[in-house]
C-alpha cells in the first residue's frame, strides 16, 4: 500500500496502525487469567543481574603463563551463568579457555625498562542480563638476577622450673647471630656462591643471584669478624676414633643446610630457615642441628657484653668442642668424647661441653657455656691463677680455685642477664640442678667459696635490691679492674687481689657498698689488702682452720728455714685443691740473683707393707712473678723437693707449696697423715 508523502518523509499509515493493533491484542493475550509477570522473569520473581570480579590486578614477567581467575555470582537461584573474556587493550594476545571463568595467556614479549599494561575484561551473564569486570596486567621484562633474602634461627629448649631437665614443650625460636651464611649451589652441594654475615636479628641477604636458578641456605657455626673488633669462633666435634685423628682444630665444624629451592624470576624476601633440635615425642629422633648454634649465641653474648664496655677489642679465637658422644668418664679422651666434665683448656683456647643425651647435655645450659667462658675471659683478657679441679657447690676451696669458679659463674648471669643458674642432665628427665647466684649461700661463707665470690661480684653489678644489695656500681668497674690491676697483681689473683684493686678504683659511697657486700660474705674489710693479710680469723669454722692463716707466709731469702704445713681437711677425694692444700709463700729480692730452693717434709710417714702404696711425702713447689712461672720443683723425689731458681731481678715473688699425696689419684694408704709439714729455705747462691 502506497505511504503519504510530506515533503522527503513518506508514512505508511495502515502498517502502523496495524502493528499497533497486533501489540495491544497481544498483551490482552498474555493478561488474561494471569498475574503480570514482568518479560525475562517467571513465577512473578523479577530477575536480577548477576556479579563480575575479574580478580586482582597482576603484575607478571614477559613469556610466563598468566591466568585470569574470574568468578560470578548470581543472586537468582537457578541461573546459569556464562562467561567472556576479552581483551580491552594493550599488546593483543591470545585468550585460551576465554569462555571459562578461569583462562590464561602468555605474556609477551616486552622492551626492557618499559612494562606494557593489558588491560582485559570479564563479561558474566545469566541470559538475560549481564555484568563485567575489568582487570590490569602489568608485564615487565624477566630478572635476570634477583636477590635472596630470610631470617635465620635456632630451636632453644628453656629448662624446667627449678632447673629440672629441659622443656621441650616450649622451645622458643631465636635468631642465629652474627653467624657465617653462605647461598650453595643446589646441584653439587659444594660450590659456594656467595658469602655473608647474619645480623643480631638473623636476617641475611644475598644479592645478583641468578634467577632460576637451584640454591640452597647454608649457615655455619662460626663468628667471624675482622678489622676492630675482631673475633673468631668456632662450635666442631672432637670425637674423631680413627687410627690417625687430625688436630683438634681440623675437626669437623657444625653446619646446617636445608633443602634446595629454585629462585624463580623475582626477589624472595621470605626464604626462612630454622635449626631444629631434633627432639621427637620422648627423645631425640633428628639430627641435634639446633646444638651448636645454641652454643655459639651464648659466646656472642659474652663478646657483645665486652664490647659493650671496650669496642676496639680484638679477641683470641676460641673453639668450642660439642658432639653427641661427650660424655662423663674417668679416665678422659678427648677424642673418644670421653670427658671428666665441661672445661675450658687454656693451652687449647677452647671450651669442651657434654652432649650424650643419656647422661648429661649442655647445649641448652646457657650458664654452664658461659661459666666455661667466663674462663676463657679470664685467661685470654685478665689473669688466672687457678690451679683447676673437681669442685662443688659449698666446698671449701683453695683461694684461687674459689675466685676464677666464682667470677665464671658471676660472668655468666651478668651476661645472660638472669641469676638463675640452670645445668640440665638427662635430656627429657626431671635431672638436673640450679642455683640463684644473687642468693646462693650453700657452704661456709668466705673467699675460699665459690659462691661466695659469684654472689658478691654479680650483687656489685646488679639493680635488684637485696638484704644490704641496695646499690650497684655496673659492669664497668668490674671489667676494668679485671683487664686493669687484677691481671699484673704481685698476689696470686683471689678474691682479695680483685677487691682491693676494685676498691681503688671507687669513690667513698660506692667503696662502702663494696665493703658492705664483702662483709656479707664474711670477709673482712678494715685494711684489706691484695695478700689478705687482714684475715686473722675464719668466722665460719674458728676450730676447723689449721694451715689456712695467714693466706701468705714471708719466705726469708737468706737461707733460714721455716716451718709451714698443708692439710686435707677439707678434701675428702683427693682433688688436691681445697682450702689449706697449698700454701702460699712470698719473699722479695733486692738484686740480681740465684737462689736454692729447699723443701724438707718434716712429718713422719711410715713406710706401709703395700709396696704398691705411695707411702711417702712428695713436696711439690712452683715460684711466680706475678703471672710468669719462673722456677718448678715437680720431682717425684721423696720427702724433699729442690730447686735452683735463675737469676731472678729485683721484685716481689709469690709461691705456691704443695703435698702431691693429697691430689694423687692411685692415693695414698688410709693412714696417710693428713697433715704434712714442711721446712722451707731459700739460699743465694
Amino acid at each position: 500500500m502506497p505511504g503519504v508523502t510530506l515533503g522527503n518523509m513518506t508514512f505508511d499509515k495502515t502498517l502502523k496502525n496495524l502493528t499497533l493493533a497486533a501489540a495491544l491484542l497481544a498483551l490482552a493475550a498474555c493478561s488474561s487469567g494471569g498475574s503480570d509477570a514482568p518479560a525475562g522473569g517467571g513465577g512473578g520473581v523479577q530477575n536480577s543481574a548477576p556479579s563480575a570480579s575479574a580478580g586482582p590486578d597482576q603484575s607478571v614477567v614477559e613469556l610466563s603463563t598468566v591466568t585470569l581467575s574470574g568468578s560470578g555470582t548470581d543472586p537468582d537461584t537457578g541461573d546459569t551463568l556464562s562467561y567472556t573474556w576479552r581483551q580491552l587493550s594493550g599488546v593483543s594476545v591470545s585468550i585460551t579457555n576465554s569462555s571459562s571463568a578461569t583462562a590464561s595467556f602468555t605474556a609477551p614479549d616486552v622492551a626492557t625498562g618499559v612494562p606494557e599494561v593489558l588491560a582485559f575484561r570479564l563479561s558474566v551473564s545469566d541470559g538475560s542480563l549481564t555484568s563485567t569486570d575489568d582487570v590490569a596486567i602489568t608485564v615487565s621484562e624477566a630478572q635476570s638476577r634477583i636477590t635472596v633474602s630470610g631470617v635465620v634461627s635456632y630451636e632453644f629448649v628453656p629448662p624446667n622450673n627449678q632447673c629440672r631437665g629441659l622443656n621441650f614443650n616450649a622451645i622458643e625460636t631465636r635468631p642465629i647471630r652474627a653467624a657465617t651464611v653462605q647461598l650453595i649451589d643446589g646441584s653439587d652441594d659444594t660450590t659456594v656462591l656467595a658469602t655473608t654475615t647474619a645480623d643480631d636479628n638473623g636476617n641475611y641477604a644475598f644479592g645478583n643471584v641468578a634467577a632460576d636458578t637451584d640454591v640452597r641456605i647454608r649457615v655455619r657455626a662460626e663468628l667471624k669478624r675482622s678489622g676492630v673488633p675482631a673475633w673468631d669462633v668456632e662450635v666442631r666435634d672432637n670425637v674423631d676414633t680413627s687410627a690417625s685423628p687430625p688436630p683438634l682444630a681440623e675437626r669437623p665444624l657444625y653446619v646446617v643446610q636445608w633443602a634446595p629451592f629454585n629462585t624463580g624470576s623475582s626477589d624472595i624476601s621470605d626464604a626462612d630457615f630454622t635449626a631444629t633440635t631434633g627432639w621427637g615425642t620422648n627423645s631425640y629422633t633428628g639430627t641435634r642441628s639446633a646444638a651448636p648454634f645454641a652454643i655459639l649465641d651464648a659466646i656472642y653474648s659474652g663478646i657483645q657484653a665486652i664490647i659493650a664496655e671496650r669496642p676496639t677489642e680484638v679477641f683470641a679465637p676460641l673453639d668450642a668442642f660439642w658432639s653427641v658422644n661427650n660424655t662423663l668418664t674417668s679416665p678422659t679422651d678427648i677424642d673418644a668424647g670421653e670427658l671428666g666434665t665441661s672445661f675450658y683448656s687454656g693451652g687449647q683456647d677452647s671450651l669442651f661441653l657434654l652432649g650424650d643425651a643419656d647422661v648429661d647435655t649442655e647445649e641448652f645450659d646457657d650458664h654452664v657455656t658461659m661459666h666455661e667462658w667466663g674462663h676463657y675471659f679470664e685467661d685470654n683478657f685478665s689473669r688466672s691463677d687457678s690451679v683447676g679441679g673437681s669442685h662443688a657447690i659449698g666446698e671449701s676451696l683453695d683461694a684461687r680455685v674459689a675466685f676464677g669458679e666464682g667470677w665464671a659463674t658471676a660472668l655468666s648471669g651478668i651476661v645472660l642477664q638472669e641469676p638463675q643458674y640452670c645445668d640440665t642432665a638427662v635430656a627429657g628427665t626431671s635431672s638436673g640442678f640450679g642455683l640463684n647466684i644473687e642468693t646462693e649461700d650453700r657452704g661456709h661463707q668466705g673467699w675460699f667459696n665459690e659462691m661466695s665470690v659469684a654472689t658478691f661480684i654479680y650483687d656489685l653489678w646488679d639493680t635488684d635490691v637485696d638484704g644490704t644489695d641496695t646499690g650497684s656500681i655496673g659492669f664497668g668497674p668490674i671489667f676494668d679492674t679485671m683487664v686493669g690491676p687484677q691481671s699484673a697483681t704481685p698476689a696470686f689473683t683471689t678474691l682479695f687481689s680483685f677487691a682491693t684493686e676494685l676498691r681503688s678504683m671507687l669513690g667513698p659511697t660506692e667503696r662502702a657498698f663494696v665493703d658492705s657486700q664483702l662483709a656479707r660474705e664474711d670477709i673482712v674489710t678494715t685494711g684489706i689488702d691484695i695478700w689478705g693479710s687482714n684475715q686473722d680469723t675464719i668466722a665460719a669454722f674458728p676450730n676447723q682452720s689449721r694451715d689456712v692463716l695467714p693466706l701468705y707466709t714471708t719466705l726469708p731469702t737468706d737461707g733460714t728455714a721455716i716451718n709451714i704445713c698443708t692439710n686435707s681437711d677439707f678434701d675428702s677425694g683427693r682433688d688436691g685443691n681445697k682450702l689449706a692444700e697449698y700454701r702460699y709463700l712470698t719473699f722479695t729480692t733486692t738484686g740480681a740473683a740465684q737462689y736454692d730452693v729447699v723443701v724438707t717434709t718434716t712429718t713422719p710417714t711410715p713406710v706401709t707393707a703395700d709396696p704398691d702404696d705411695r707411702d711417702q711425702s712428695d713436696p711439690d713447689i712452683v715460684i711466680f712473678r706475678r703471672d710468669q712461672v719462673v722456677a718448678i720443683g715437680l720431682s717425684a723425689d721423696e720427702n724433699s723437693e729442690t730447686v735452683t731458681t735463675p737469676t731472678l731481678p729485683a721484685d716481689t715473688y709469690i709461691a705456691s707449696l704443695q703435698e702431691w699425696r693429697f691430689e694423687d689419684e692411685e692415693g695414698a694408704p688410709a693412714s696417710y697423715p693428713e697433715q704434712i709439714c714442711f721446712d722451707v729455705s731459700m739460699t743465694p747462691r
